[in-house]
């Protein structure tokens, strides 16, 4: 039973936590993809914006004003996803840290179940070699006084 607890232990919080990891990783490289989306939007935005003040109304500037709502609404939607990721990021350090503390719980638990089973396994195999000795020491003595009556029988 410590065994498998050991084994437990140790193989499933460590791979649990060796995959909430790669994914936390994973997800920063998201973060930061889209944060430079947003500031590449924004920059685009302030472009835009700038050409607007320097034409004026014109066709042209609705285009490029429709653009900017595009630009807004892309990094409005990409902040968003930013926050997302931020907060699965959290619940996912959490879950790895939950991960951390049932290793150090179990892990223990598993090493005494061990050597509590050995010392009982021990002490019970003392006390069948003893049961042993004993039954072979009640056989001895039975085998010699069938022998002794076999030989008084013969006189």
């Amino acid at each position: 039973m410590g065994i498998l607890l050991i084994v437990l232990t140790v193989y499933y919080p460590l791979k649990e936590k060796q995959e909430l990891e790669l994914k936390t990783i994973e997800l920063e490289n998201e973060v930061k993809t889209l944060s430079y989306s947003i500031q590449e939007n924004q920059k685009n935005v302030d472009r835009l914006q700038r050409f607007l003040k320097e034409n004026g109304k014109t066709y042209e500037s609705n285009i490029q004003l429709n653009e900017v709502e595009k630009l807004n609404n892309q990094n409005h939607i990409n902040q968003l996803q930013t926050e997302r990721k931020h907060s699965e990021i959290q619940i996912r350090k959490r879950y790895t840290r939950l991960y951390e503390i049932m290793f150090w719980i179990f892990f223990p638990i598993g090493i005494f179940l061990v050597f509590f089973g050995f010392i009982k396994w021990k002490a019970a195999k003392t006390f069948d070699d003893n049961i042993l000795k004993l039954e072979n020491e009640k056989l001895e003595i039975e085998v010699d006084r069938m022998r002794g009556e076999k030989t008084k029988k013969k006189k």
